[in-house]
């Protein structure tokens, strides 16, 4: 029995194309971004769900993982935690100093 569910899974994960694998990785890792700057803070995930005008069950689908964050909510995240998630490396322009 055990070898038919590690097919089925073995046969599942294949299917799993590696644009998805590096999505799913980056959306891990903002969400544990979220609950460390979170734990640090002292801040619950009501206090974020009130600073971030959400319902505390999305606050928790937000730290699951796996969740397609948009921009638009990364900053209003980071700004009700008072911290960048992220931060995107800037090139400079020809010409620029």
């Amino acid at each position: 029995m055990v070898e038919i569910y590690d097919e089925i899974l073995r046969e599942e994960l294949a299917k799993i194309t590696p644009l998805e694998r590096k999505v799913g990785c980056l959306t891990d890792d903002i969400a544990e971004r979220i609950d460390a700057v979170m734990k640090r803070k002292g801040i619950s995930k009501t206090e974020l769900a009130s600073r971030t005008g959400h319902r505390r069950c999305e606050v928790t689908k937000w730290l699951g993982g796996g969740h397609n964050f948009t921009v638009k909510t990364i900053v209003l995240i980071s700004d009700a935690l008072g911290e960048d998630i992220i931060r995107v490396v800037k090139t400079q322009k020809k010409g620029e100093v």
